[in-house]
């Protein structure tokens, strides 16, 4: 699971210009965005409810396609690509959401394995590698329990799990801290770093700006579908 990138290696995996999403409705929920993201950084999105955090997350997975500009994600042109393209980033790309989105009908296991069960790997194959990323997460004791059977701290860890399961180079994670208190928020943000520390680019939508205290990274903030600000946070 370890990647091993050189400074000079580094690219930008994510990359916008002038990026703009009309709704349907007409509203505006970003205009003008130029920003880019390198391989291997942890960045905050933080703004008001409604900045625009959670349309630029959905922007990065393929759920929401540019309105104009420019949006490239790991070198895919998320404006232009077909279906199928937009699928293939998707599969490289983790997600961890506020809500969790577990299966509550299946165990943990099958909760973990689905990104690698969809791509054809058998149980022989599934099994070791649910339980490596669990032992990360702390939580391999729980591999054939069900999530109604774990705090809200517990399910979270293992959405973490989830999103890793497939060693993707992003992960997306939007408020995955919003609904925990402060002490579990912090365990919670402790995986990320620690996947972070493995190579893998970590975004994460925020309003909890108190962690930035204790878990320094990039701070990008959005207002009113702006970017009014890009610096870093420091211990």
């Amino acid at each position: 699971m370890r990647y091993c990138f050189a400074m000079s290696e580094r690219k930008n995996i994510i990359d916008m210009q002038q990026l703009m999403l009309r709704y349907p409705t007409g509203k505006v929920a970003l205009s003008g965005v130029n920003l880019t993201i390198s391989q291997g950084q942890f960045v905050y999105l933080t703004g008001e409810s409604g900045a625009g955090k959670s349309s630029l997350l959905r922007m990065f997975y393929g759920g929401l396609r540019p309105s104009s500009g420019q949006l490239k994600v790991q070198e895919t042109d998320m404006r232009m690509a077909g279906e199928a393209v937009v699928r293939a980033v998707r599969r490289r790309t983790g997600i961890v959401f506020q809500d969790h989105r577990l299966l509550f009908s299946r165990t943990i296991f099958e909760n973990v394995a689905l990104p690698l069960r969809v791509q054809g790997w058998s149980n022989e194959r599934l099994i070791p590698r649910v339980r490596k990323v669990l032992e990360f997460v702390r939580l391999d004791d729980r591999l054939w329990s069900y999530p109604e059977a774990l705090s809200g701290g517990e399910q979270q860890r293992i959405a973490i799990a989830r999103a890793m399961i497939a060693t993707p180079p992003v992960v997306l994670a939007d408020e995955p801290t919003g609904n925990l208190d402060e002490e579990t928020a912090r365990h919670v943000l402790d995986l990320l770093m620690g996947l972070n520390e493995l190579g893998t680019t970590v975004i994460m939508a925020t309003h909890d700006l108190h962690l930035l205290n204790s878990h320094p990274g990039r701070v990008i903030q959005l207002h009113a579908g702006a970017l009014v600000g890009d610096s870093y946070a420091t211990r």
